[in-house]
């Protein structure tokens, strides 16, 4: 019995040897095996050193990779008329860090493209404001674009105007023109969309919206809405929609359901015959689970 223990005795130290491996660390003073945070997620200021502007932009991104404010800045237009930010590569996110970019009198735009169709551009976590337009992707700008965690403020026309992609958890407000403007194929979610001249969000075909505060859109006179939809096949649902023009406009065929609607001056103008359109005079206590609640 005694040697049974001591071979088994033996074959767990030699096995916890072999796990734990050589108990001799090599001469020399230890040092890390691990890459930095710049190697494993290498990124670059914006300044005028990395990303030295133009003719037309205060700075100007030409490759792609994760680009970063350190700073508030101030873009002057003036005599120059400058954007903040031009985007001429596309794999770029910027990351504001928490700071803001703001036009001065008579800056062009916020976030722009050189006119090239650029892919995968992503803009989050800080303020733009007091431009022309806050951030213009449109058109062939650019496509598969995000942008997350901003506060789009008080610029002279639209908030934020984008092709194809995503907005999300984002504050657009007191902009002179349209809040949110896309294309074809979006989702626009958990955003706060408040006091915009004209459309709270405006949107293509087959976009989603949903789970937004969208209020006190519509100040200009003229058709204006906290949602306006302008394609077909898309899908509005669960939003708080109030104090617009009107609530929830739209003559294509989309689902509208399970919206909060209350204060705007008509609150759904749909068409009847539209087949995804939930009871539009429920209320609470008669709505259905997928009817909208239009409030008194």
């Amino acid at each position: 019995m005694n040697n049974a223990h001591t071979i088994i005795l033996t074959l767990s130290i030699l096995a916890t040897a072999a796990i734990a491996g050589p108990l001799d660390p090599p001469p020399g003073p230890i040092t890390s095996t691990g890459k930095t945070i710049a190697e494993t997620e290498p990124r670059r200021a914006i300044n005028s050193t990395n990303t030295p502007g133009d003719t037309n932009s205060a700075f100007k991104i030409t490759e792609p990779g994760s680009y970063y404010l350190t700073q508030n800045f101030l873009i002057l237009g003036l005599f120059d008329d400058k954007h903040g930010i031009e985007i001429a590569a596309s794999n770029v996110t910027i990351d504001f860090n928490g700071f803001t970019l703001t036009g001065v009198g008579g800056s062009l735009n916020g976030i722009v493209s050189d006119g090239v169709s650029y892919s995968d551009i992503t803009i989050r976590n800080g303020t733009l404001q007091t431009f022309d337009t806050g951030i213009d992707l449109d058109g062939q700008d650019g496509t598969e674009v995000v942008i997350e965690n901003m506060q789009v403020l008080s610029n002279d026309n639209a908030g934020i105007v984008i092709t194809s992609g995503h907005v999300r958890n984002c504050i657009v407000k007191e902009n002179g023109s349209t809040g949110i403007d896309v294309g074809t194929g979006m989702i626009i979610r958990d955003c706060v969309v408040r006091s915009n001249f004209n459309d709270g969000i405006q949107i293509g075909s087959q976009c989603i919206v949903r789970d937004n505060i969208i209020s006190g859109n519509g100040i200009a006179t003229g058709d204006r809405a906290g949602v306006q939809v302008l394609g077909s096949d898309s899908l509005v649902k669960d939003n708080i929609i109030s104090s617009n023009e009107f609530g929830i406009r739209s003559s294509s065929v989309s689902i509208f359901a399970q919206n909060i609607l209350s204060g705007n001056f008509i609150d759904i103008s749909v068409s009847p015959s539209n087949p995804g359109l939930a009871d539009e005079s429920s209320t609470p206590s008669g709505a259905g689970p997928w009817d909208n609640i239009v409030l008194p």
